[in-house]
């Protein structure tokens, strides 16, 4: 009996072992379930009242937005640190190898397993800015996440945070939007979220200022209570809008509030059509051109969420995902212009 049990032993751990080795060998990301940190909606609350009255500057692609971008990381003089999953814009490389050959420090955290992946631009880059010893780039394989997918740069005292990725298609064709703002409480978060990321440490309550959502940490908790708190109104510029709880919550909205009061724009897709479908035609509105590559969020027209994140569960609950939260009207305003103007 004891050998018979023995076998069956040696049998589960030569599978387990097998199982493991065919996930190293396909290259597949092992998951894990996060550092967890559970916000009560005490706690969501608490965070909102915190929110501070950030000031910045908004611009918006793909009306000529490279240019301010460019010249926001041609400031740095000594540190440039980003977060981005995908990398191809050739002006921003060449960018980067001037800001290099100059002397400053850039640091790359960069998706290098990306969804779909037809070419791995993360080696691209890494053997493009090798020749660099202050060039550094790092996946995130050390964190907790199944894809980098936050779109952030640090850039000596400033920040952006952005929905687009560094490619051709974010500035020239899609519809992108940017803020750049030099506030000394975000800019030291975000610092504290590069690093910790970079080391794969834990990001505590207390690094996350009041002013950021950050996936898949307090993000679902923080768009759930914020959706299903909206009093007059709710617009929303996304890719798509897949997660089944942000789906009820929503549809729950155009009910009480009306479909006037809930606009929703999302790109032509197979999916995205039956999405509208699911909520309210209605309410949801399918743009052609520009392409809605966009993650915006707006309640109340009193809070603008701006950021990389998907509606989606695997953005929610998987990703590096970060977005902030601005309450500034004339940021607010402009993105309303900009919302209607899509939607005409």
């Amino acid at each position: 009996m004891k050998r018979t049990w023995r076998i069956v032993y040696l049998r589960i751990w030569i599978i387990i072992g097998i199982i493991s080795i065919g996930l190293y060998a396909g290259g597949a990301k092992l998951q894990f379930s996060n550092w967890t940190i559970s916000y009560s909606p005490k706690d969501i609350s608490k965070i909102l009242k915190n929110i501070q009255p950030i000031t910045g500057t908004l611009f918006i692609s793909p009306n000529n937005s490279l240019t301010p971008f460019q010249r926001i990381l041609s400031q740095a003089k000594n540190n440039l640190w980003l977060q981005t999953y995908e990398f191809t814009e050739k002006r921003i490389k060449q960018q980067f190898k001037d800001l290099l050959t100059s002397g400053v420090n850039i640091k790359l955290i960069m998706e290098n397993q990306k969804y779909q992946q037809f070419q791995n631009t993360f080696k691209e880059i890494q053997t493009l800015f090798s020749w660099y010893s202050w060039f550094q780039i790092k996946s995130d394989n050390q964190m907790k996440t199944k894809y980098v997918h936050s779109k952030i740069a640090i850039v000596d005292s400033g920040f952006l945070i952005q929905t687009a990725n560094l490619t051709h298609s974010s500035f020239f064709s899609n519809r992108e939007y940017f803020f750049w703002s030099t506030n000394s409480g975000v800019l030291a978060s975000l610092t504290t979220i590069f690093q910790k990321d970079r080391e794969g440490l834990p990001i505590l309550k207390k690094d996350i200022h009041p002013n950021l959502v950050v996936c898949n940490i307090n993000c679902r908790s923080v768009i759930e209570y914020l959706l299903s708190g909206a009093n007059t109104s709710i617009l929303i510029q996304n890719q798509y809008i897949d997660d089944s709880i942000l789906q009820t919550i929503i549809k729950q909205k155009i009910t009480t509030l009306g479909a006037k009061k809930v606009q929703i724009q999302i790109p032509v897709t197979d999916k995205n059509k039956e999405t509208q479908k699911l909520l309210w035609s209605t309410s949801v509105h399918l743009i052609k051109k520009p392409y809605i590559h966009a993650k915006m969020l707006l309640i109340d027209n009193k809070i603008l969420l701006l950021g990389s994140m998907n509606f989606s569960a695997n953005s929610l609950d998987n990703n590096r995902e970060i977005w902030i939260l601005i309450t500034d009207p004339i940021v607010i305003q402009r993105f309303i212009q900009q919302f209607n103007s899509d939607r005409k």
